[in-house]
């Protein structure tokens, strides 16, 4: 009789940790693993730089964009006297004035080329603006960004080989057509020289901004 009771627990017990091992592993299948996520530059995206049709540009570094101006805006403008830049903790729209530059009586308003938070500006272009002119797409850089629809807005954007026969399209437009106002704006290799757009006259002027930064007459 204790030999058949003993033999009864044991079979018990067996089935209890049967059970107990199943149900442990149904578990392990079931149970979704959690991982952490890392926020970063996905791969389908170019360091930059990417091109708004105001002239303005960015660069997508990780989780933070940074803009400036391009080329054409500083070759047209020339050596910049003033910058106007909201402030840090702005929210700006993609195609929003984002800055303001001045030489003179000219102003030039530029949009954002991105929609999201303004989390930096460049402190050194605000005691010094024409620090842009040295270095538009380096060290000249106006603000960063924290984006918030980026793919969105990137396919607004242009870039690569479309960006480089844009901006070549646009430099031959201003010269075809303001060519009689302002003679030789070109230098060798055909580059504009520097702060072409103070040949133009007022109105000319005001033409520039409507057909080539979009600014609203």
């Amino acid at each position: 009789m204790v030999a058949i009771l003993f033999i009864l627990t044991v079979i018990v017990f067996l089935t209890i940790d049967y059970i107990m091992k199943k149900r442990e592993k149904t578990q392990l299948h079931t149970e979704p693993v959690v991982e952490k996520s890392i926020d970063r530059k996905p791969a389908s995206i170019i360091s930059g730089p990417y091109f708004h049709p105001t002239h303005s540009w960015a660069k997508v570094t990780d989780d933070v964009v940074t803009v400036g101006i391009d080329e054409f805006t500083n070759k047209l403008i020339g050596r910049i006297r003033k910058l106007d830049v909201p402030k840090v903790g702005s929210y700006l729209q993609q195609g929003q004035t984002a800055w303001r530059l001045s030489r003179g009586k000219r102003e030039l308003p530029q949009s954002s080329p991105v929609e999201g938070e303004v989390v930096e500006i460049n402190e050194q272009l605000l005691s010094n603006p024409s620090r842009i002119n040295e270095s538009p797409y380096k060290d000249g850089w106006i603000l960063k960004i924290r984006p918030h629809a980026l793919r969105q807005n990137l396919m607004n954007l242009l870039h690569g080989d479309t960006a480089k026969h844009w901006l070549e399209n646009a430099r031959s437009q201003f010269v075809i057509r303001f060519a009689n106002e302002v003679g030789p704006v070109c230098q060798d290799g055909g580059e504009l020289i520097d702060n072409a757009g103070e040949l133009l006259t007022e109105a000319e002027w005001d033409e520039v901004l409507h057909e080539f930064f979009m600014v609203e007459k």
